[in-house]
Order: structure tokens, then sequence, then C-alpha cells
């Protein structure tokens, strides 16, 4: 199986996507992209079977533009990084990155990915059984549900699943990914000329260089003036 389709994008809709990664050999782990619809939380696409790392990439790509652009998740643990290297030289316009503050330089560092560790693992697994716990996801798949059953946590508080757990890791990607959609940085561009906003930021003398509609330097049709 490669792309299964529940759900087509809805226009008036917004989308997230997880992404696991894996080397692409075909007896090894298989690479997963989830995808979710923000506004009802179904599960609306699946992509699932084995492919080298760079060419995931532009599978990940297409999916997510026909899904409005999805904010995509990459894991970016080991074989991660060449999917995400090679989405932003594809120019994919929302993947999502970890901000951090540098404590020596005292300047914002920025991270894409997801990164996988001891801590942040079973933080993600948590929010995810939550989220199902409380109907937030709604699950079509089938074998997302088989993973599902099979993900443990050991004594030594392991986290895996038998014998694979790629759908229950992109799916938890995609989860998280429900957190940041609508932050300023991650949203989508959206045109508010006339809108209270604009006249607001006018009335405040704020930039409106980008409007197509200048008043003050430009009439409204954008001959300039000259009587001041």
């Amino acid at each position: 199986m490669n792309l299964e389709v529940w759900s087509p994008p809805n226009a008036m809709h917004g989308y997230v996507m997880g992404v696991d990664t894996a080397e692409g050999l075909g007896h090894g782990d298989y690479s997963c992209v989830q995808v979710l619809d923000l506004n009802t939380g179904e599960q609306v696409a699946i992509w699932h079977g084995h492919i080298a790392p760079d060419e995931l990439a532009a599978e990940v790509f297409n999916v997510g533009l026909w899904y409005r652009d999805a904010l995509c998740c990459v894991e970016s643990n080991n074989h991660g990084l060449t999917t995400i290297t090679v989405l932003r030289q594809l120019g994919y316009p929302r993947l999502f990155r970890k901000r951090t503050l540098n404590s020596v330089s005292n300047r914002m560092t920025q991270e894409y990915g997801w990164k996988t560790t001891r801590t942040s693992k079973p933080l993600m697994i948590d929010d995810l059984a939550t989220a199902l716990k409380n109907n937030e996801i709604g699950l079509r798949d089938r074998n997302t549900l088989a993973e599902l059953r099979t993900f443990t946590r050991n004594e030594k508080g392991s986290m895996s699943g038998s014998p694979f757990d790629d759908r229950v890791i992109a799916l938890a990607l995609a989860n998280q990914m429900r957190k940041f959609a609508y932050a300023p940085e991650y949203a989508e561009k959206v045109d508010d000329y006339w809108t209270v906003d604009w006249w607001k930021r006018l009335a405040l003398n704020e930039d409106v260089s980008d409007d197509p509609f200048q008043i003050g330097k430009h009439t409204v049709r954008g001959t300039r003036r000259t009587d001041y």
C-alpha cells in the first residue's frame, strides 16, 4: 500500500501531517505519513511503504500540497534529516521547526523536524493516548488500530510496537501538530485588505506598504498623490 485516502481535501478545512521515516530497504522498517483534518480530527489519508528518504520527500511534498499546504512534521532522527533537507530544497511551505534560545549566544536558533528522545517520545505518546480517549481523533485505518494495540512500554520505560510502530509514531507527530497549526508562524497567509484589522493598523500608522491599495502616499487606485 502507498497512499490511501478516506476524505479528499476540503477547501474550508486545515490539515496536519506526521512523517516517520525509515531507511527504505525492502526488508526493514516502513515509512509512514499520517494526515489529520484540523477541523474534525479525522484521519483523512495515510501513505505507507518502503521508500528511500529522499524519494519519500517527494511523496510528502505532493500529499502536503494537495491537503492545502498541511503543516508537516518529520521525525528528525537518522534518515528523517534527509527527508527534511529535500523538502526544504523543494520549497515546502509549512515545515515544523523548533525554536530555542541559545544560552551562550543569546540568539534564537531553529531546528527543523521533531527529534524523538527518551523525554519527548513518552510525552507525544501520552498526548496521543489522551486525544484518542477523548475522541479528538477519528481513525479510519485498521492497520493503525492494530499497531496501537501492540504498542507497549517496558519496565525500563522504552516504547515500541510489535513488529512495527511507524503508523503510531507518524500519528503521534500529526497529533502534536494540532497544537502548533494556528501559531502565527505557521498560519496561512490571508489577505486582510479593507478589513477592520487593516483599518486599525492604518489608524495606528503601522506599515501597510505591502497592501495593494495604499492610502497616504498613494491613492486607492495606486496613483501617486502630489498634494502634500
